[in-house]
């Protein structure tokens, strides 16, 4: 059920709710909804929406800014970190869109060429059909000149992509083997669905972007992993791929506990894990090493000319599989090819955090 507050009743989110005939009830305060991934909220709050992602200490960050227009996601994978990041389980939604497209004018006025997105604390597709903020954000990211944005999803909801400009817009996906989707990412769509939505954008003339993020080690991990690379080769064209992440499964503790409160056990927690540095569990460093070089060696065979980086992984992995230390937020970040088409000639080429 959708639920608005009081103050938000006058947000273009809620006018749009209103044109097209969607239900809704009002209340004081979020407070006042029921905590369950079914109720949605939307709110109205003024603060800044674009934020330097938070990484982790110790292991190497791509320098990746967030866009948080909405707290909590419709789908429901059994390894998601908002169980242990956010306070509550109900979706909310920002209905202050003055100070959403404020923050991205601020960032612009840096000055400095960013890559930021939504998805890091949502999917951030799976409810455009009701909360369009594609349409919202897109001829503010299309006016400028200094950020590439990044929707990332599970879904295969790219109705309303397909109606804009394409120019500063990266779509990007979340891929696993279809049985692991099955098992673990409950309610997202099928492995095929992803890939021909992707495909479609594609055409369409988008960037894109895929992520292994999570790659989880668990029987036959190996031979799934592989297959599902072929696949993605098969139907996507190189020429339209901007970058793609390869990540282990990771986990602070917090999270593995939810995981284990869950009704349905996940397969993820039969594997071996041991405490990494910055807190989290990991799968033991050199399995980990092999499992992503697998994947890199697979990936670069096929497509030679796109940008494969690792996330949140340290910088002995990196020296080990790539051969060099992508550096910190500042240095990574001009290692992708819209940063390094941005800065190039630029004496004054780095990022301030």
């Amino acid at each position: 059920m959708i639920h608005v507050e009081k103050a938000a009743l006058d947000s273009p989110i809620v006018n749009k709710l209103e044109r097209e005939n969607i239900a809704y009830a009002v209340v004081e305060r979020v407070e006042d909804v029921p905590d369950r991934k079914s109720e949605i909220v939307v709110l109205q709050r003024h603060e800044n929406y674009c934020r330097p992602c938070p990484g982790t200490k110790i292991y190497r960050c791509c320098g990746y800014y967030t866009t948080d227009v909405m707290e909590g996601c419709p789908f429901d994978c059994s390894y998601c970190i908002l169980q242990a990041y956010l306070s509550h389980k109900n979706i909310r939604v920002s209905g202050d869109t003055v100070s959403i497209t404020n923050s991205l004018k601020e960032i612009v006025k840096q000055g400095i060429p960013r890559r930021l997105g939504t998805g890091e604390l949502s999917d951030s597709l799976a409810l455009d059909g009701i909360f369009p903020f594609t349409l919202l954000l897109a001829p503010v990211i299309n006016n400028q000149d200094v950020i590439q944005f990044e929707f990332k999803t599970k879904s295969a909801n790219i109705r309303n992509l397909l109606g804009l400009n394409p120019k500063n817009i990266v779509v990007s996906w979340s891929l696993n083997p279809q049985n692991i989707i099955t098992d673990e990412e409950y309610a997202t769509a099928s492995l095929e669905d992803r890939l021909n939505a992707a495909k479609t954008c594609a055409e369409a003339g988008f960037k894109l972007a895929f992520h292994f993020d999570p790659v989880i080690c668990c029987n036959g991990y190996a031979e799934d992993y592989s297959a599902l690379i072929l696949r993605l080769i098969n139907v996507i064209p190189e020429y339209a791929v901007e970058y793609v992440s390869i990540s282990a499964f990771r986990a602070p503790s917090l999270l593995i506990d939810r995981m284990r409160e869950r009704k349905e056990r996940s397969a993820i927690l039969k594997g071996d894990l041991s405490l990494g540095l910055d807190g989290k569990f990991r799968y033991f460093k050199p399995l980990r090493r092999d499992i992503l070089n697998d994947m890199l060696r697979l990936l670069n065979k096929h497509w030679t000319g796109v940008f494969v980086y690792y996330c949140m992984e340290h910088a002995s992995v990196w020296e080990k599989n790539m051969g060099n230390d992508p550096g910190e937020k500042d240095e990574f970040e001009k290692l992708f090819p819209w940063s390094k088409k941005h800065n190039a000639g630029r004496e004054d080429a780095y990022v301030v955090y």
